[in-house]
């Protein structure tokens, strides 16, 4: 049950594990600038960090780095050679990030051309990806406000974090509050429970059992009520009389909408579905369980000084106790009290 004016954070973590291992670079390869020289590096992990391929080229000819199908490769690559030099140098600038290279399969796709005779030399390497992005949250702090009224599994708050990873295998995302290790990214939900309650809005009934036993029993006895009355309830306080039988007060609200229903619509409520609250009552508290209303204005201990003064003074027979409801009911009015 939420409490007004209170502030809930709850942190909520995402993860995913992490495993993989390097590929091996670089690679030796040689060029002659007359015929094409395709080379496959087959796959690699990303991450890598350095020398990808060392060319031997021949004397005097100028290469440079292409890639017209791919832009964003060569973001990742840098050449080093000059004219007269024996051996080029294809370098990373950055490490190898599979994530970056989604929208190719993630292939890095590279050429090394021979400007003098046009003649290309095309390279492909494709990159595994490997675990090594923590799912991020899209917002670090999440503030919501409710109403202690929301009704129990009501949504509260929706949340939501991203896994950069590529594969499916690696993009997973697992929510949970308590810290499961791995890669984990985490947010602060703040959930600010608010709500006045209006003492007009509560409806009290007195139930001939210890106030104690009733208030070991507050779930059961919501739920006692919400099936009678097929009405959402909310109990309040579990009080006593000066008999110390149990005097619970309570608001209803309708199942679909939650608006609060008026305490006179309760009661007729409570008045017309009496055979069943009770039977529902019973459930919990044995078959001796009975309810009555208490009205505002009157005490639920002159109520029950009534019913026992009534009791007393008119033989123990069924039928005569059937009476005994009959007559407080007749002087409900005055007594603020009626028997069920």
């Amino acid at each position: 049950m939420f409490n007004p004016g209170r502030v809930w954070t709850v942190v909520l973590l995402s993860f995913c594990f992490t495993d993989g291992s390097w590929g091996a670079f670089p690679a030796y390869t040689a060029i002659d600038c007359t015929t094409p020289t395709p080379f496959d590096y087959g796959s690699a992990d990303e991450g890598h960090s350095s020398t990808l391929e060392n060319i031997k080229t021949p004397a005097g000819e100028s290469i440079a780095l292409e890639s017209p199908s791919c832009p964003v490769c060569l973001s990742f690559l840098d050449l080093s050679h000059s004219p007269g030099d024996e051996f080029a140098t294809v370098n990373t600038k950055k490490a190898l990030n599979a994530e970056a290279l989604s929208e190719y399969n993630g292939y890095l796709n590279y050429t090394v051309a021979c400007k003098d005779s046009g003649v290309r030399n095309n390279r492909t390497v494709k990159l595994n990806d490997l675990n090594d992005n923590a799912p991020e949250f899209e917002e670090d702090v999440y503030r919501v406000q409710v109403s202690e009224f929301l009704p129990v599994e009501s949504l509260v708050v929706q949340v939501k974090a991203i896994d950069a990873d590529v594969s499916p295998d690696f993009n997973a995302v697992t929510y949970n509050i308590n810290d499961m290790g791995g890669l984990s990214g985490a947010t602060t939900v703040e959930v600010n429970v608010t709500g006045e309650v209006d003492t007009r809005d509560v409806v009290k009934i007195s139930i001939n059992k210890p106030s104690d036993v009733v208030m070991n029993h507050v779930y059961d006895t919501e739920i006692a009520l919400e099936r009678g009355l097929e009405l959402l309830v909310m109990i309040r306080d579990v009080g006593c009389d000066i008999y110390c039988d149990a005097v619970v007060s309570f608001i209803a609200r309708q199942s679909d909408s939650g608006s609060i229903v008026p305490p006179e619509d309760v009661k007729s409520d409570l008045r017309y579905n009496k055979h069943k609250v009770r039977m529902e009552l019973q459930g919990v508290f044995g078959s001796d369980t009975a309810f009555w209303v208490v009205d505002d204005g009157q005490s639920s201990g002159s109520n029950r000084a009534l019913s026992i003064g009534l009791g007393v003074g008119l033989p123990l027979a069924a039928i005569v106790l059937i009476g005994i409801c009959m007559v407080m009911r007749g002087r409900s009015q005055g007594s603020g009290y009626e028997c069920f």
